[in-house]
């Protein structure tokens, strides 16, 4: 069903026959595939209910899914110690870590945990611009942003090695606490660059509850 200014089409994706990258578009029912651009203007049309089941609005809310709400009062913040001078690597590899599962030092699966919680929440609070254009203009990934944003959390760290370093990188400092595994953490600083300086627990924690998607990403 197409006019003059209007094609519409089933919402999908395919990997791009001519450079190979995955991307999202609509594909008419004559075949016809159009990728989605910035700027592109979509209308959504419901299909009908199926005979039995429940109607469209039955089930939703607009209330946030249990657990994912915005309250970090029962939260402290975490980072190498030795970052805590520079906000860019604070912000990066800083973490919230649950009050009441913290148990002594870090550890290397404590942060990853950590890690993906602070990812799925940056996910979840981004509203203004559309996931799949945000991971195409870092990853051009965006066929990476469908699902809730734990799924969308979930193939991200799967799928790009970028995600992960932040882990790698953090879980090599743990075990080995030495300038080698600190250099490459701060890459492309220095030691010499790492101020005395150090910013407080309120202060890092106000910073990550500040961090957008695109900010965290930037910084990868």
């Amino acid at each position: 069903m197409e006019s003059d200014k209007t094609v519409i089409g089933v919402i999908t994706s395919r990997k791009c026959p001519t450079c190979g990258h995955h991307e999202v578009g609509y594909e008419t029912s004559d075949g016809d595939f159009f990728p989605l651009k910035p700027g592109d203007m979509v209308g959504v049309f419901r299909k009908p209910p199926t005979p039995g089941l429940t109607s469209d609005t039955e089930g939703f809310t607009e209330e946030p899914p249990e657990g994912t709400e915005n309250d970090f009062s029962g939260f402290e913040p975490w980072v190498p110690d030795p970052l805590r001078s520079d906000k860019s690597l604070r912000s990066k590899y800083g973490v919230l870590i649950n009050k009441d599962i913290v148990n002594g030092e870090m550890s290397a699966a404590l942060y990853e945990m950590a890690y993906k919680q602070k990812l799925q929440h940056l996910l979840q609070r981004e509203v203004c611009t559309p996931l799949s254009v945000i991971l195409d203009k870092y990853f051009v990934a965006p066929h990476l942003a469908g699902g809730d944003p734990k799924q969308v959390a979930d193939a991200l760290w799967e799928e790009l090695e970028e995600i992960r370093m932040p882990v790698e990188s953090v879980t090599q400092w743990l075990e080995n606490m030495d300038d080698e595994s600190l250099l490459k953490m701060i890459h492309p600083l220095s030691i010499n660059d790492l101020k005395d300086e150090r910013a407080s627990d309120e202060q890092l924690k106000q910073e990550l509850e500040g961090l957008s998607l695109e900010d965290f990403l930037e910084m990868l």
